[in-house]
């Protein structure tokens, strides 16, 4: 499952780079979240899954739904201004560093302070300060929203359910981000960018979240029913 995800990620972002002399980068984000959350809606509709059935936290989703607008943002721009094997190696690294330093034990939080120093260097010997630091703050709100949510102890609808929050609060905010922050305001989609946007729908925004949420180890660890993220998609007390 954990091939499978990153196979995702590359997809995802490999097609980034693919359509971005048709479409911006950021545009691109903003059209493919988009895209991801009618499918997700269409799908439960077909399975007959009712995605507001049960009462929710505002604050927690919509909180869920800024980190991973941050995320979509920072790493669409990071893979516009420098190659993907370069920001993928930065981001899997920074997001297991901070999520190993998360856990508490002092090494890990000497390792992540360690990686954090020689990031830098590389940044100001590379030139690449920009990607580095939109590389780290994608990971930061990635571990950020995976630690709110515990997605690999969640039931798999409940999974689905917070997935729906992210991406309607990313289609709201994403089209803002574009206009705001984008370097280029370029769009003339051909077949290939249209086809690049769908396919990013659907490995980054749909099939990613449940592939990573069965890969993590805490996964294996959980009898089917039994956790649920109370005050994030559980209802309210």
């Amino acid at each position: 499952m954990l091939s499978a995800a990153l196979l995702c990620w590359l997809l995802q972002y490999g097609s980034v780079q693919h359509a971005a002399g048709q479409v911006a980068a950021l545009f691109q984000a903003a059209i493919a979240v988009a895209w991801a959350m009618l499918l997700l809606w269409l799908w439960t509709r077909w399975r007959g899954i009712a995605l507001f059935a049960q009462g929710a936290s505002l604050l927690p989703a919509l909180w869920g739904g800024a980190l991973f607008t941050v995320q979509w943002a920072c790493l669409y721009l990071a893979v516009d201004r420098s190659a993907l094997w370069r920001v993928a190696l930065l981001f899997g690294l920074m997001a297991v560093l901070m999520r190993a330093a998360a856990q508490g034990r002092w090494r890990s939080r000497l390792g992540f302070a360690a990686g954090v120093a020689l990031l830098a260097v590389w940044a100001r010997a590379t030139g690449q300060g920009g990607v580095g630091l939109l590389t780290l703050a994608a990971a930061l709100a990635f571990v950020l929203g995976l630690h709110q949510v515990r997605c690999a102890q969640m039931q798999r609808q409940d999974l689905m359910r917070w997935r729906f929050y992210q991406l309607c609060v990313a289609a709201l905010l994403l089209p803002l981000a574009a206009v705001a922050f984008s370097p280029s305001w370029s769009f003339l989609p051909g077949w290939s960018a249209l086809g690049a946007m769908l396919l990013q729908a659907v490995c980054g925004g749909v099939a990613f979240p449940f592939l990573l949420a069965a890969a993590l180890p805490e996964a294996r660890n959980e009898a089917a029913g039994d956790a649920r993220i109370t005050g994030v998609v559980g209802p309210d007390a």
